[in-house]
């Protein structure tokens, strides 16, 4: 009987409404609209607290009412805001959530939400390409089940993917398409002008991005709000855009999102020739980076995305069988019609059914062979990885010269798989040259830099080049198609085994220490990262009976479970102290370091060498 009255009503569905899936949403009450307007207000103005309030009297307004399109819209935007300003996982979490909540009620607009704020997320994310295909699949599902929806979001979502890529043109069109959109809100209207003044300043049409940002300011003027998705990051780039540096910093500092405000400052920093502060900030933005980029975001955004796919494939089905329903369904309305579409129906559906079961099983099979085929990849992945740290392990000197005149010695323990630390020595006649160094980033992508600039390191010290060459020659080298941004800071020395005079260049590298005092010294930039530089060198004159000791900043930057940095004070205490030959030394800093971290996990690579020069 159950069967007979949904088919029943399935039928007067099809003759009164013919299963439409527009939205019924034309307006809002004017106290939920009230309460909209507030959110948006509260999300442009970044007032986190008020619009986390806001946010959820809407939602709570909304979950059960007719009114699904602001429901889903106000979950959305909410686990936006989580994941860019307040807790990244929370944010992953929050977009899944939306999807949960559309597949249990069937809603075809909350799976358009979930699969847009899944797109903003890989965006912010840096993941570019899944980002695009959430996207483009968002603007499917708003074609097809919400026609009356502005694809603005969408639209936008596609200039950031653009404007990662350099694609200025693009991002122009994206945007353009974007204020095209009828009912396009104020917020949408300026973020797309704000799109449009970052392409014309990228493209260098000075002219071009004061008229876009007029217009921008105008609808701010006109709307209120602190200036869309961007705030004031466009103010930002139009001080850099009139050279005004220092009130770029000024406005830089003002900004929430941590990436755009380091970003930004070793911008105007390296604009400004102070390379010492862009160096600071171009490590500030990578560490921001990889803590966006962690393998569990990552994991977690890659399991809702499965889940998003399996359920877009589920709805196709389910789609399929409703129309053919229909199709059986409008044949007549006789009851000897309606036994005859019911018995028809019953054994489609029981067919249908055991096809659906097959399918099922056939997903559960194709996830079971995903899983084992994802097994594998992974096993051989950390196989790979490996290999990959036993190659760069080899790479590292480990033999270290025995001689009466000079005692020598270095260690790296990489913090991943492979790490992006360095150091090496070559001993010619009696020059001992030798450097350590630390690449920006971790993982793999910084052990072939740090591949690349061992390699180099060693070609250009066989033409016996003066300290300060090698890292103009390196400079050069590494600078040219450097569209990833990697850079390395290193301390390169050359020391005259005979005379004992030491000349050294100091590339953008934590200072040294020699004899337990930190070094001063030229602040030269680091490697990688501006092409046409000339390095400068300094000497020492006499090194006989004194300590050197170079390190990276993971000894002095360790933190411990209590988020404490080893410091500065700490590692020149120790080597005040008279510590042993040049292995003892290096191996006592980095049993203190060990102990001190504890139970933290190692944030980054630790290398050092010290090099001690007998009278």
């Amino acid at each position: 009987m159950a069967k007979v009255a949904r088919i029943v009503c399935l039928m007067m569905l099809a003759l009164t409404v013919g299963f439409s899936n527009v939205s019924a949403e034309e307006s809002l009450p004017p106290k939920l609209q009230q309460l909209t307007d507030e959110a948006y207000r509260c999300y442009s103005a970044r007032e986190t607290d008020n619009y986390f309030e806001v946010v959820k009297k809407v939602k709570d307004a909304t979950e059960f009412s007719p009114y699904q399109e602001t429901y889903y819209r106000a979950c959305s935007y909410e686990a936006i805001y989580m994941f860019e300003y307040v807790d990244r996982k929370k944010g992953v979490q929050l977009a899944h959530d939306i999807y949960h909540h559309a597949k249990a009620n069937n809603s075809n607009v909350g799976m358009y939400f979930a699969t847009f704020s899944l797109g903003t997320i890989r965006e912010q994310s840096g993941n570019m390409g899944l980002a695009e295909k959430s996207f483009l699949q968002a603007l499917k599902l708003k074609e097809k089940y919400l026609p009356k929806e502005s694809a603005s979001p969408c639209y936008l979502g596609l200039c950031e993917v653009a404007l990662h890529r350099k694609s200025y043109e693009k991002v122009k069109e994206y945007a353009r398409l974007a204020l095209d959109e009828p009912g396009i809100i104020p917020m949408n209207q300026i973020t797309a002008w704000s799109y449009k003044c970052l392409a014309r300043y990228n493209q260098g049409d000075s002219l071009g991005f004061e008229e876009a940002y007029k217009e921008r300011a105008q609808l701010i003027a006109e709307h209120g709000g602190q200036g869309g998705l961007f705030g004031e990051l466009i103010n930002v780039y139009q001080a850099k855009n009139r050279k005004q540096w220092q009130l770029a910093l000024k406005r830089a500092e003002k900004l929430i999102h941590q990436q755009n405000k380091c970003a930004q400052k070793a911008s105007i920093y390296e604009h400004m020739g102070d390379y010492r502060q862009a160096l600071y900030w171009q490590k500030r933005t990578r560490a921001v980076i990889d803590s966006i980029q962690s393998s569990e975001a990552r994991s977690q955004m890659n399991e809702f995305d499965t889940e998003l796919s399996i359920t877009y494939a589920e709805n196709e089905t389910k789609e399929q069988e409703l129309a053919k329903e229909q199709t059986m369904l409008g044949a007549g309305s006789a009851i000897a019609l309606l036994v005859i579409v019911f018995l028809a129906i019953y054994g489609y559906r029981s067919n249908k059914h055991t096809q659906r079961m097959k399918t099922v099983n056939s997903k559960l099979q194709q996830a079971y062979d995903q899983l084992e085929e994802t097994t594998k990849a992974k096993e051989r992945i950390e196989s790979e990885l490996r290999i990959a740290r036993e190659i760069q392990r080899r790479m590292l000197p480990h033999v270290f010269p025995r001689r009466r005149d000079i005692d020598i010695y270095a260690m790296m323990t990489p913090a991943k798989e492979v790490g992006g630390d360095l150091y090496a020595y070559a001993l010619i006649d009696d020059l001992l040259y030798f450097c350590v160094g630390d690449v920006s980033g971790k993982g793999v992508p910084a052990a072939l830099f740090m591949a690349e600039v061992t390699r180099m390191f060693r070609t250009l010290v066989d033409g016996r080049l003066q300290p300060n060459v090698i890292a103009t020659r390196l400079n050069h080298a590494l600078a040219e198609d450097n569209e990833q941004g990697m850079f390395v800071t290193m301390f390169i020395g050359l020391i005259n085994l005979k005379t004992g005079h030491m000349e050294y260049c100091n590339a953008g590298h934590n200072p040294p220490l020699l004899d337990g005092e930190f070094m001063e010294m030229e602040p030269n930039a680091p490697i990688g990262l501006w092409p046409e530089l000339d390095y400068e060198g300094e000497t020492i004159n006499d090194m006989h009976g004194k300590t050197l000791f170079v390190y990276t900043d993971g000894i002095n930057e360790a933190e411990n479970i209590h988020k404490e940095q080893f410091g500065d004070e700490r590692l020149q205490a120790l080597l005040k102290q008279d510590l042993g030959d040049a292995r003892q030394t290096s191996e006592t800093i980095h049993r203190a370091v060990e102990e001190f971290v504890g139970d933290a996990e190692p944030s980054d690579d630790l290398t050092k060498m010290c090099i001690k020069m007998h009278n």
